[in-house]
């Protein structure tokens, strides 16, 4: 009897050691991956490896107490520990991982489709005789004419688009060469564009961006991010709409970021086409940097990054989560993610509390047609649906997919921001220890008139007129930002007063509510000017 107590006694000694051996195993990999992960204080990281020696110590020191329920204690804990800590070192990695798979913005890409009318026979671009196109030059088309001239096909070329779609759905060509931009508001501007045509061939354009990579200092001053949401499928490098226009002004010195929504219709400036004006969600077909450097200069700021993101994202963080519970507000039918509009894949939801998956979620978010929702609730919307990730997130079966939503999160995120500066500021977020304070603002403008627009000269658009008294507020909130004010030095020089004072003047070229009528500048062509 007491041989096999002893017996027993040896392996249940082994079992703790090896579960010990374990511990000390994880603990350094957990260490590890917190040093490589540079998210961590390095003296938290020095911390929590002392505290793992000293338990290793500790526990192999217990192992000649013989009390039993001690013994099952041990290895319990052990278990657990060690089961924290894989799980804390798995995430650590997924978190490296993800920042090493943000897309540093160093290129774009753009379409070029062959379609063609979606009941006739072509299934692929091998069955096209005739090929139309449109004769006004740029580098896609050139592009796109060059990958096509492996296949023997008659070509014909049009003056403008309509003429182009016309003769399609005559006969006198078999498919056409679009745009992904033409295409796209063709989809906006006519709901049976989609039902209509088809894509039997699609031609991908790598362009180099002149931007790098911008590594500063986010821990001493302000700075200030450009968030923009494309309005499609796909990975960020693809240039389209800015469905979603946010400035996120960061004060890490006092702990406080300030949102700024700025509506996508927006009239501001283009200075692709000659600083004619246009909706802001336009300039996301000549990259994010287009649509950063104009909000620069209508709001008289200065933004220092961009992070551009897709709707795909929010499909497949939400997917990931297991999907999310909203309360909707209204009952609508909406179109897919693809901008579908085929009976089986319109999204349909009745208003109440349920449960969302991510294409129902984005439906949701997108969703402006309904009367007396418009922009405003579909914005309410989204901030719900944030909400809604958030509160998902924290829950416990959120928390365990942590480490795949951000991976997910990263592979639909193209920012010019250094990652090492991002690591760096996260960093000393954690180091600091403080609370941060939020605040929001909304720039949406209450006057929404019809005007043409630089990237649609023949048609009238809905559009939102900025007031002043908007872009002083923007302006204002990034000055008292990086404004910061010592009460021990602080003194006026009465003899110069002006150099207190605000000297920021309104860019000519912006057309807002006060000089609608009066003084938009003769600068804009004629097209434009008569309707001023």
């Amino acid at each position: 009897m007491k041989n096999r107590k002893r017996k027993r006694k040896r392996i249940d000694n082994k079992v703790d050691f090896v579960l010990l051996l374990i511990f000390l195993v994880i603990g350094l990999y957990f260490g590890i991956e917190a040093i490589l992960g540079n998210l961590i204080p390095l003296k938290y990281i020095l911390i929590f490896l002392v505290v793992v020696l000293f338990l290793f110590v500790g526990i192999f020191l217990t192992f000649k107490v013989r009390n039993s329920t001690f013994r099952v204690f041990r290895k319990v804990f052990l278990v657990v520990v060690c089961v924290v800590l894989l799980f804390g070192g798995i995430f650590q990695g997924q978190i490296r991982n993800a920042f090493s798979n943000v897309n540093d913005g160093s290129f774009y890409k753009d379409y070029m489709y062959v379609i063609t009318l979606k009941d006739n026979s072509y299934e692929n671009i091998e069955d096209v005789g005739v090929l139309g196109y449109l004769s006004q030059s740029d580098d896609l088309l050139e592009y796109s004419l060059e990958q096509l001239s492996e296949y023997q096909f008659e070509k014909k070329t049009y003056d403008s688009l309509e003429e182009e779609l016309s003769e399609l759905e005559g006969g006198e060509v078999d498919a056409v060469l679009i745009s992904a931009k033409d295409q796209t508001l063709q989809e906006l501007n006519n709901d049976s564009f989609s039902g209509k045509y088809k894509t039997i061939h699609t031609i991908e354009m790598t362009i180099e961006s002149n931007n790098d990579v911008v590594s500063n200092d986010l821990t001493s001053k302000p700075f200030v991010v450009y968030i923009a949401g494309l309005d499609n499928m796909g990975e960020p490098t693809q240039l389209g709409l800015h469905d979603v226009n946010m400035l996120l002004m960061v004060d890490p010195i006092n702990h406080h970021v300030e949102m700024v929504s700025i509506n996508r219709d927006t009239y501001i400036p283009n200075p692709m086409m000659n600083d004619y004006p246009d909706k802001l969600t336009h300039l996301g077909w000549y990259g994010p940097e287009t649509a950063m450097n104009t909000l620069e200069r209508v709001f008289g700021i200065q933004i220092d990054y961009y992070a551009k993101v897709t709707f795909e994202s929010l499909i497949k963080i939400i997917d990931t989560l297991g999907g999310i519970d909203v309360d909707v507000q209204i009952s609508f039918t909406e179109q897919d993610e693809n901008r579908s509009f085929e009976e089986g894949d319109l999204i349909h939801l009745e208003k109440g509390y349920q449960h969302l998956n991510g294409s129902q979620a984005l439906a949701y978010a997108r969703h402006r047609h309904t009367e007396g929702w418009d922009v405003k609730g579909r914005e309410q919307a989204q901030r719900d649906i944030i909400a809604a990730i958030v509160d998902k997130m924290l829950s416990v079966e959120g928390a365990l997919k942590l480490g795949d939503v951000v991976n997910v999160a990263a592979s639909y995120v193209s920012t010019n921001m250094s990652m090492d500066s991002a690591r760096s500021f996260v960093k000393s977020a954690i180091d600091s220890g403080h609370g941060w304070t939020f605040g929001s603002s909304t720039v949406n403008g209450d006057v929404e008139v019809l005007l043409p627009c630089a990237m649609e000269n023949d048609l009238e658009r809905s559009v939102v007129l900025l007031e002043e008294n908007d872009i002083q507020l923007v302006h204002d909130i990034y000055t008292s930002m990086n404004t910061q004010i010592h009460f021990n030095d602080f003194a006026f020089d009465l003899d110069d007063m002006e150099k207190y004072m605000d000297t920021f003047t309104l860019d000519k070229h912006v057309v807002t509510l006060e000089n609608y009528y009066d003084v938009v500048p003769e600068y804009f062509p004629e097209y434009l000017r008569y309707r001023f």
